[in-house]
């Protein structure tokens, strides 16, 4: 490993003159040893030229698709067939779409239009009797983002917690649930769950992998409804599917402030009467920050084939690579985010960190019988990271290697009783095996000096599930669903040869819910489940371990539709949740956290064009019993308020005005530290011409509030991420 890093290193500085060009370091106005970064800057140019270049090909070279559909030029009279051969493709393969609105006994809300396959995913969510909300790609498409995490800040009582790490996974609070890297919810796309075991936290799903304009939606599930999902849902799952049909050309560039560049082209050809189809993507994106210190690039690269080779079977393969470079400014006191909310921590001019992901999935979807349709995932990803940090005592590496390797089956039964009476069954399992290597090194400047800790850990976690929708009638619905999981591991010490198994754990986890239609526009739900969790990251490994800590969550809520032009749901949820500390030696009960709270979300549709959009979250998230008794929980908002508003013109003019309000949180657990919360709004203004091209018009931050999305406490004071103030975004896309 040290041959590895030190092919990261810049080569030392040479003697005579030469060295005020080459030098490894310089010191900035302030003083500051800084990395030198001509090379990076040379390479950030090289590669975003390169996708610029690849898009204009695709878009002005001749009828891209077909050459490479077909492998030869085509005649001019010969185009005009081919041309009427893709509308006829892409009609039989909008057959296959349809358009998610909720109906009578339906309880989720959709932001924005969303049109899915009838095979997909996001149909099966929908008819769970609790709060879920469905983004539609026309709201994805409509705004610029530097992380794809961002874009779920439509999402009612989501708040995004920005790292200011360019590869490191955020973090981000729902329901209650102050997720350390996002690590309380489970992550999942086209199927596939994509939580790490080791990087940065114990189940961080990282959202810096993932290509926003490759999402067709987002499907978030509030709570651990689903006996689908298992280990790291104790807040909810986010179902991701991406786009993986159609003959299409679609492109972006986007130009911002503080140097901030993104272009983006993804292709997809239907051939053989639609029984194959490919689709490629790339991304590349960097931005030199508005931050001192906080320079960041990513560049992604997709791939995916299915074949149908008969009716109600598809066959799919898909890869993808990805790869992450940045520096960071650290966290800052919060006197210094006062004086000056740009600077950088004093030590921090080399932190930063590295990524580099590969995958592979293979996706089987067969209906075996007209009521009987399978789905099965099996995949491999493997990825290594490394964070460089100065926290006050000297800078560390942390790197991690990780290897995971799954597989998952789902089988449905779905039977009709009448014309309003049915009952649908849904089985399966999920396996996981990860293999981790994580190394703790003291470094200077990034290059190491001596080993901390260097640890090989397998976690392996095998689920198995049954649950079952029951329609009575056409006004209830009954949900249930039973999941047990099993966990067993080893670890090994490579310092001192040391290996020790993990204890073996087995839990079980219970679900069920109710939908009743009091009218066709009147919906009332509730449901109420169990689950989990595991002591995290190595504590699972040690021999005096704290248990299993298990949470207890409900919620009931109303879905109405008064009026044609309104929409809305409320609903009251409510979780119990053992604390546990470390105490004279040993793990000790400490009471309880209790995460309750009000959700109000209102869509309104007063004019042909005009949409309206509110949601209210009032939290009320306090530990019961033990030292912090009556306390808040820390990082949780008291209020998020959102609301909007979207106008599409007939003449392809639009706009859309975004407004959030995010209320007071406590940063330490004693609550004598917070934060008071902050207020922004976003604006962007569109217009599409000639039906293929569109651009844009990003104002984020429109007011210029000085604020930090993220502020923690430790080493006895608030620490700050400061967020970035008012920026502007232009983009320019194609889509054919």
């Amino acid at each position: 490993m040290q041959g590895r890093v030190s092919l990261l290193r810049e080569p030392p500085a040479p003697i005579g003159n030469a060295a005020k060009y080459n030098a490894p370091f310089h010191f900035n106005r302030k003083g500051m040893r800084k990395r030198r970064r001509f090379e990076v800057k040379m390479k950030k140019y090289s590669n975003f030229m390169f996708v610029v270049y690849l898009l204009s090909f695709f878009i002005f070279s001749s009828e891209p698709l077909y050459i490479f559909a077909e492998g030869q030029n085509k005649e001019e009279s010969q185009d005009i067939s081919l041309s009427q051969n893709q509308k006829d493709k892409k009609e039989q393969y909008e057959q296959n779409k349809q358009k998610l609105v909720p109906g009578p006994g339906e309880v989720f809300m959709n932001i924005g239009e969303v049109i899915v396959e009838t095979s997909s995913v996001t149909v099966s969510n929908v008819d769970l009797p609790g709060s879920v909300d469905v983004i539609g790609e026309d709201q994805l498409r409509k705004e610029i983002t530097n992380n794809s995490l961002e874009l779920l800040r439509r999402i009612p009582g989501f708040i995004y917690r920005d790292y200011g790490n360019g590869g490191v996974p955020n973090g981000f609070t729902m329901r209650g649930f102050n997720s350390n890297h996002g690590s309380d919810n489970l992550v999942t796309i086209d199927g596939i769950p994509i939580n790490d075991h080791f990087w940065q936290e114990d189940g961080a799903p990282d959202f810096n992998q993932l290509t926003a304009e490759e999402i067709e939606n987002i499907t978030v599930i509030k709570g651990p409804i689903d006996a689908k999902y298992g280990n790291w849902a104790r807040a909810g799952i986010v179902n991701i599917e991406t786009r993986k049909r159609g003959d299409f050309l679609k492109s972006s560039l986007s130009l911002g402030s503080w140097g901030t560049r993104k272009a983006y082209v993804s292709f997809g050809t239907e051939n053989f009467n639609n029984k194959f189809n490919q689709v490629y993507s790339a991304e590349y994106f960097d931005t030199d920050a508005w931050r001192e210190n906080s320079e960041q690039k990513r560049q992604n690269a997709y791939a995916k084939w299915y074949y149908r080779p008969f009716s109600g079977i598809q066959l799919g393969l898909q890869t993808h690579v990805y790869k992450a470079d940045w520096s960071t400014g650290g966290y800052i006191t919060e006197e210094q985010w006062k004086r000056d909310p740009r600077q950088a921590f004093d030590s921090a001019q080399d932190d930063g960190g590295k990524k580099e992901l590969q995958e592979i999935s293979m996706h089987l979807d067969w209906n075996l019988k007209k009521d009987i349709p399978l789905e099965a995932r099996l995949w491999y990803k493997t990825n290594k990271a490394s964070r460089w940090a100065d926290w006050g005592g000297g800078q560390t590496e942390m790197f991690t290697k990780e290897n995971v390797w799954g597989a998952l089956a789902n089988i449905g039964y779905i039977k009709n009783f009448g014309s309003d009476s049915k009952i649908k069954i849904d089985s399966g399992f999920d396996w996981r095996h990860f293999d981790s290597n994580y190394q703790d090194w003291q470094t200077d400047a990034r290059v190491r000096t001596s080993v901390n800790t260097d640890d090989d850990y397998i976690f392996n976690n095998l689920g198995v599930y049954i649950k079952s929708n029951y329609d009575i009638n056409k006004y209830l619905r009954l949900f249930a669903g039973v999941r047990h999981d099993f966990f067993s591991g080893d670890t090994t010490n490579n310092l001192t040869n040391e290996k020790r198994d993990m204890d073996n754990y087995n839990v079980t986890t219970y679900k069920g819910g109710i939908i009743g239609n009091i009218t066709e526009r009147f919906s009332i739900y509730a449901n109420i489940g169990t689950t989990f969790t595991l002591p995290r990251k190595d504590l699972k490994y040690a021999e005096n371990h704290p248990d299993v800590t298990d949470l207890l969550f409900r919620e009931v809520g109303l879905k109405a539709n008064p009026l044609d032009w309104l929409l809305l749901r409320y609903a009251y949820f409510y979780s119990d949740e053992d604390v546990v500390a470390f105490v004279a030696g040993d793990y000790v009960n400490q009471g309880k956290a209790i995460r309750k709270g009000h959700e109000i979300e209102v869509n309104i549709f007063p004019l042909e064009g005009l949409t309206i959009f509110s949601s209210l979250t009032l939290d009320n998230s306090k530990f019961d019993g033990g030292p912090n008794d009556g306390n808040w929980v820390t990082s949780v908002p008291e209020y998020i308020w959102n609301t909007g508003m979207q106008y599409d013109s007939s003449f392809g003019t639009g706009a859309r005005l975004w407004y959030r309000d995010v209320g007071k949180w406590y940063t330490d657990s004693s609550n004598q530290y917070s934060y008071k919360g902050y207020r922004t709004t976003d604006l962007t203004v569109y217009h599409t011409f000639t039906e293929k091209w569109t651009v844009s018009l990003d104002i984020k931050n429109l007011f210029n509030q000085k604020y930090a999305e993220f502020v923690g406490f430790w080493s006895g004071s608030n620490q700050y991420m400061s967020s970035n103030p008012r920026g502007y975004y232009i983009t320019l896309k194609y889509n054919m």
